[in-house]
């Protein structure tokens, strides 16, 4: 009873101490689990922010590289791209000291290691020189990796001479039709000539001013692409063509055409045969100039679109130098007079132009001059000798010291 009366004596202030323990104990494990909670959330927070700023990084670091190698590759492009240039600009100067320093043949330039000053009406004695650069827009390789040719444009169709012949067989050779070929010729006389009369079938300043076209220059064309612009030209061709009426045309005026000098793609389109027969062809200009239609006519099986007279047999001082690098870059086309008794230049430019360069079909061939930094044949064969006899002497010595050893 006294226990009891103790019990109940104390028992609301016990209860409530009991519920205040009680209650301390849960906050105070609400509490411990919350911290624990919130301590595990933190760690796998900081994890997961860890692991995230990781991907970026190496994200990052991956671009970074990316980056930098595209840079790096990009430096070494410019870098090459410069060095070509510089190799270009040096070859065309070569080329044009060459031309200007130097006799030419019936078909090439003919080039020796000494400087030689001769009369330039003279032709070579036989046998000399010590290279040749061919005049038929062959490939030779410059400074560097860069490639040039040398084009007589005598060898070439020349575009203000529409009576020739030789044009509106080029220009059907490309792909144009005979018939709209027929009527540009006599439209082509009238954009050249410098009068305003009207020939047959011809246009003059009217007939453009009715069809909305700027009027005709009557005077020479400047280059084959101007050809474009005579009344009856659009759609003469399709745009891949013009580039090779570029290539196979000039604006130059001269007297006749070249079959010495002429590219082998311009003779099979004149000539009208494939290119296993201009062989024989190939064969006889080496020697000598082919100057005769019947001598051609023997020679491929097709006589020439043009008469004797037409037919040149020497190049002419208006050469086509080009330039250019085949991995990249523009193929510099420049168009030169030479002028061996100016009294300022050797040399005259008369046009220059850039192009993309095509694609090569054949392997650039050697000139033989040093100025190109290639080694003459002599020394480059007393250079192997010297090799080799060094290479022997060292083979016995070691030979020896083995013996010895």
């Amino acid at each position: 009873m006294i226990a009891a009366s103790a019990r109940t004596a104390r028992g609301p202030r016990y209860r409530r101490d009991v519920t205040c323990a009680t209650v301390g104990a849960c906050v105070r494990n609400f509490r411990y689990r919350r911290d624990v909670t919130f301590a595990r959330n933190t760690r796998g927070f900081i994890l997961a922010a860890t692991l995230w700023a990781l991907v970026a990084l190496a994200a990052l670091a991956a671009y970074m590289d990316r980056a930098t190698d595209e840079h790096v590759e990009d430096a070494r492009r410019a870098k090459l791209l410069l060095q070509a240039e510089i190799d270009r600009r040096g070859t065309e100067a070569t080329v044009l000291y060459l031309l200007a320093t130097n006799v030419v043949n019936h078909r090439a330039l003919v080039h020796s290691r000494e400087q030689l000053f001769t009369d330039p009406d003279v032709p070579p004695e036989e046998g000399f020189g010590d290279g040749e650069i061919g005049l038929a827009g062959e490939p030779y390789a410059g400074l560097g990796g860069v490639v040039f040719s040398v084009q007589d444009e005598a060898g070439l169709v020349p575009v203000n001479s529409p009576g020739l012949g030789a044009l509106p067989i080029l220009l059907e050779y490309l792909g144009a039709e005979p018939d709209a070929v027929a009527r540009l010729m006599p439209r082509l006389v009238d954009y050249v000539d410098r009068n305003q009369d009207l020939t047959l079938d011809g246009a003059e300043r009217f007939d453009y001013q009715r069809a909305g076209r700027a009027a005709p220059a009557n005077w020479f064309l400047q280059s084959p692409m101007e050809l474009a612009h005579v009344l009856g030209a659009d759609g003469l061709l399709p745009p891949s063509q013009w580039r090779r009426v570029r290539e196979l045309a000039t604006p130059r005026l001269v007297p006749g055409i070249n079959f010495t000098t002429m590219p082998e793609e311009l003779a099979v389109a004149l000539l009208g045969v494939k290119p296993e027969a201009l062989g024989p062809l190939l064969e006889a200009r080496r020697e000598r100039s082919v100057v005769s239609p019947d001598q051609i006519r023997e020679l491929t099986g097709r006589a020439p679109p043009v008469v004797r007279d037409e037919i040149l047999g020497f190049p002419l001082p208006m050469l086509r130098v080009s330039t250019w690098w085949p991995e990249g870059g523009s193929r510099v086309v420049r168009g030169v007079t030479l002028t061996p008794s100016a009294e300022d230049f050797p040399w005259r430019t008369e046009y220059r132009y850039s192009e993309p360069p095509a694609i090569a079909a054949r392997t650039p061939q050697r000139t033989g001059s040093t100025l190109f930094g290639e080694r003459p044949q002599g020394d480059a064969d007393a250079g192997e000798g010297a090799e080799a006899g060094v290479g022997a002497e060292v083979g016995v010595g070691a030979a020896e010291n083995t013996n010895a050893g």
